[in-house]
């Protein structure tokens, strides 16, 4: 880890949204390049693959681009908004369950997604990312950045809900989620020093909440016996975690957004 990340407290996130933190970070000159590229791996057993898109070069190539910015999408069958093909991307992007749509003057330049693979290394399992770089289709234009805090406060109000409420749910997102609910299209990473505190609590609310959520609907409905119990305990879920999906982009597009 770089003098950029080191000593701070580690955060959960897509790989997109930790690309994207880490290429604003370079984007406003707190740090080169390579370290930005080396940074937006990620904590642990992760790294290029050697093919697809390399970091470095996709980071310096957003600068000869008229004003660039980043979006982050958190796709889902039945919710694409925010992504823009080919149709080659819109599946790796739900694969991935994330992807990050670059414009330029607010039309759609390209689509980068990533891959990632479990290979050996040196008797060690490691994971290797691969960035797909789609061309966006010819005229692809993009709304604006969300600005306001609406999703915040809607995750605020499901998260009480859900502790108010009668439906039982394993869910404790003001404690770090156990490494075997992180997938490996996740990854931990400090967050850059220029990230204020609002920021940073939004930003590991909202990831706690979505891995958290993600991993008890993948359980199945637990312990509950009767069909209308199970039924408002996925509905509570998928509130939940819709949620904290949005307020996860939100936090990251405001950060990005600043400092463009």
């Amino acid at each position: 880890m770089s003098e950029a990340a080191a000593g701070r407290e580690l955060v959960h996130l897509p790989r997109a949204a930790v690309l994207m933190l880490w290429t604003a970070a370079y984007l406003r000159g707190d740090m080169g390049p390579d370290d930005a590229a080396q940074l937006s791996h990620g904590v642990g057993r992760s790294g290029p693959s050697g093919h697809g898109e390399d970091l470095f070069t996709w980071m310096t190539s957003l600068r000869r681009l008229p004003l660039a910015q980043l979006r982050l999408v958190l796709p889902v069958p039945g919710r694409l908004a925010g992504l823009v093909g080919p149709p080659t991307a819109i599946g790796q992007a739900l694969e991935a369950e994330q992807a990050i749509v670059v414009t330029a003057a607010g039309i759609a330049d390209h689509t980068l997604v990533p891959e990632v693979r479990t290979v050996e290394v040196d008797g060690r399992v490691a994971d290797a990312v691969t960035w797909h770089r789609h061309p966006a289709p010819l005229g692809a234009h993009m709304p604006p950045a969300a600005q306001g805090t609406g999703a915040r406060e809607q995750l605020l109000r499901a998260l009480q809900r859900a502790a108010t409420g009668s439906i039982e749910l394993d869910l404790v997102p003001e404690e770090p989620v156990p490494p075997a609910r992180i997938p490996h299209t996740w990854i931990s990473t400090a967050l850059p020093r220029h990230v204020e505190a609002q920021a940073a609590q939004l930003l590991v609310l909202a990831s706690r909440t979505l891995l958290l959520t993600s991993a008890e609907i993948e359980d199945g409905h637990g312990h509950t016996i009767h069909l209308a119990e199970a039924l408002a305990r996925r509905g509570l879920l998928d509130e939940l975690q819709d949620a904290a999906r949005e307020a996860l982009v939100e936090a990251v597009e405001r950060i990005v957004t600043a400092d463009s």
